[in-house]
């Protein structure tokens, strides 16, 4: 199972996914970033510590393999995508939960 909602992702224990990020800047228009912007999602387990990263993936397509996601504990944790553009610029463009629940079915 995997859902969206305000900007919270929930996904399931061993389950796959590929979210593709899409930008708008404020008047509405489509952001593209360029080749020289860096594109970063981060998992962390809270906001406070700059350690504790789960799982960093760059790009606009960010792919979670079956075998990634079985590895993360179930729970709560938090994530932002941050754009570094070529000029130096950093933006935090999207924020919110990442929540890694427990399945009911065993792959073993």
């Amino acid at each position: 199972m995997f859902f969206t909602e305000n900007n919270d992702i929930t996904i399931t224990k061993g389950d796959s996914r590929k979210i593709n990020l899409k930008f708008h800047n404020k008047d509405g228009s489509e952001y593209v970033p360029t080749q020289a912007d860096a594109v970063i999602f981060s998992v962390k387990k809270n906001r406070e510590s700059f350690s504790g990263i789960v799982s960093e993936k760059r790009g606009c397509e960010i792919v979670f393999t079956a075998s990634e996601t079985e590895k993360i504990p179930s729970g709560e944790y938090v994530y932002d995508v941050n754009i570094q553009r070529s000029t130096g610029e950093r933006l935090t463009v999207i924020e919110g939960k990442f929540i890694v629940r427990k399945a009911v079915h065993n792959f073993e």
